[in-house]
C-alpha cells in the first residue's frame, strides 16, 4: 500500500503575525493554503498517485486541505475520513504565541531543540505525550490497512508536529524530520512494515 503524507497548506498570509498553532487554534487556510492544496492534488495526479481514500485531522486547515484534494481528484465526500489521531499537538503554554515571545520567556534551547533536533520540550504542557501520539499513529495505520486493499494509494493529511514524531520513529534523522506546509512524504506499507521512500517533497517533484 502507498501512503502519502501531506502537511496542510498555509494558515498565515502576508503581514499576519505568525504564532504557534496547534490543537486549540482552529485556523482556516488562507489563499496560499488553498493553492498549496490544489498543488498537492495536481502533483498526485501527475505522478499517477491520486488517492482512493483520504484520512485527515479534524481541524479546519487539515479538513479543507483534504476536501480540496478530494474534489480535484474526483473523489466523493465519503472518501474522506476525519480522524482524531491526526489532530495536531496541543502546544500548551506556547499555543498562540510567537517564537520571539517564547524565547524571551524560556530561552532558545527548548524551541531550537524541537525545531532543529525534534526534541520534545518538557514542562510546557504539550499534549498528548510523545508515546500517546505514536501509539495513536500505529492504531491509525492499522485502521487504514484494514480499510483499503494492499494496492491502494491513501493520502494522510495532518501537521508538521505529528509528522515530525512519525519521521523520527521511522528512522529519519531529526534534522530531516520537518515537513513544510503543502509538502508531501511517500511511504510504503508492506504487511506490518512501513518504510519511507521520500520526505518533505514539493508536490511537483512526485512525478518521475
Amino acid at each position: 500500500m502507498r501512503l502519502i503524507l501531506a502537511r496542510h497548506g498555509n494558515t498565515f498570509g502576508p503581514g499576519d503575525a505568525v504564532v504557534w498553532v496547534g490543537a486549540r487554534s482552529d485556523l482556516p487556510l488562507v489563499e496560499k493554503g488553498h493553492a498549496q492544496a490544489e498543488a498537492i492534488a495536481d502533483g498526485l495526479i501527475a505522478a499517477d498517485l491520486a488517492p482512493s481514500r483520504i484520512w485527515a485531522g479534524p481541524l479546519k486547515r487539515t479538513a479543507e486541505t483534504a476536501a480540496i484534494v478530494a474534489a480535484r481528484c474526483g473523489l466523493a465526500a465519503d472518501a474522506v475520513t476525519h480522524a482524531e489521531e491526526l489532530r495536531e499537538i496541543d502546544y500548551g503554554t506556547w499555543e498562540g504565541r510567537s517564537n520571539d515571545e517564547i524565547r524571551a520567556e524560556v530561552g532558545d534551547d527548548p524551541i531550537d531543540g524541537w525545531q532543529k533536533r525534534s526534541v520534545w520540550p518538557d514542562g510546557f504542557g504539550w499534549r498528548p505525550s510523545e508515546a500517546e501520539i505514536l501509539a495513536d499513529w500505529d492504531r491509525l495505520v492499522a485502521r487504514i490497512a484494514a480499510d483499503a486493499p494492499p494496492d491502494a494509494t491513501v493520502l494522510i493529511v495532518s501537521s508538521n508536529g505529528i509528522f515530525r514524531l512519525v519521521a523520527r520513529a521511522l528512522g529519519l534523522a531529526p534534522s530531516e524530520a520537518k515537513m513544510n506546509t503543502g509538502a508531501l512524504a511517500r511511504l510504503e506499507l508492506d504487511g506490518g512494515d512501513l518504510r519511507v521512500l521520500a520526505w518533505n517533497l514539493d508536490p511537483a517533484r512526485l512525478a518521475p
